[in-house]
Order: structure tokens, then sequence, then C-alpha cells
């Protein structure tokens, strides 16, 4: 009577899995020359120091309503009256407010929109446009 067995030893092959991890390393290699890491140069403008070191300047913070209302609110400016300091207008009337307050304290040069969540992206870009005409070019978007 004769057994009929298999054998149980088996054999795996590995040269082909070398080669192919030999050649995706490869390819990563090649690949990883043509990788550019790109980084910007950004500082934040409040707050990146400490309080002691941070120059007091002017701001103006515009706080965005419904219907085009503006809430005008300078801080840090001794120049500027407390009555004019807190102003509510319409988008039409802030030419003539601003060229104002930029009389009245020309170290004012730093503005911070406050938009609202129903705000468009058009009316921020027009809002700031109307600021750069003004001469006031330190701009900046306040998040929600």
């Amino acid at each position: 009577m004769r057994h009929n067995r298999k054998h149980l030893d088996f054999e795996v092959n590995l040269i082909p899995c070398i080669d192919l991890l030999s050649v995706c390393i490869c390819f990563l290699l090649l690949t990883a020359v043509w990788l550019q890491v790109g980084s910007m140069n950004v500082k934040q403008a409040i707050g990146g120091q400490s309080a002691a070191e941070t120059p007091k300047k002017p701001q103006l913070w515009v706080n965005m309503g419904a219907d085009g209302d503006l809430t005008l609110n300078v801080k840090e400016s001794s120049a500027i009256p407390r009555k004019l300091a807190q102003m509510k207008l319409k988008i039409v009337d802030l030419a003539k407010a601003v060229t104002q307050l930029k009389s009245l304290d020309p170290a004012l040069n730093t503005v911070l929109i406050q938009p609202r969540a129903q705000s468009e992206y058009d009316e921020i870009i027009g809002l700031m446009d109307e600021f750069k005409k003004a001469g006031l070019n330190d701009l900046g978007v306040v998040p929600l």
C-alpha cells in the first residue's frame, strides 16, 4: 500500500517581488527631485509680538451690517474725537468719512473689516477698493 502524500515544502519565488520593490524605489527617488516645497513669508499683522513690544497704531475697525450699513470704530487714536471715533453710515458716505478721519489722524493706515456671515465676496472687495482709494493701505479681514 502506497500512500500518495503531497509535498508540504512550498518554495516562494521572491525574485519578482524584490524586482518590483526596486523599481518602485527607483521611481520614488527620481520623482522626489521634482518635488518642490513652496512657502510664503507671512507675518501676523496684529498680535505677533508681545503687548509691550507692539507700538500703538491707530486702527479703523469696520463692521459690515445688513443692507449696506457700516459701523466705523477707530481704536488707539488720540487725534480723533470720541464722537467721530464711532459712527454708523452707508457705503455711499464712506469716502467722505474716511477722508475726514484720515485728515484728523494721518497715522491712520490700518483697516480691519468684519464681514457678516451673509456678506458677499464682491461687497468685501468693493469695500477694500474704497479704502485703497482713500489711502489706507494696510487692510485685513477679521474672521467670523
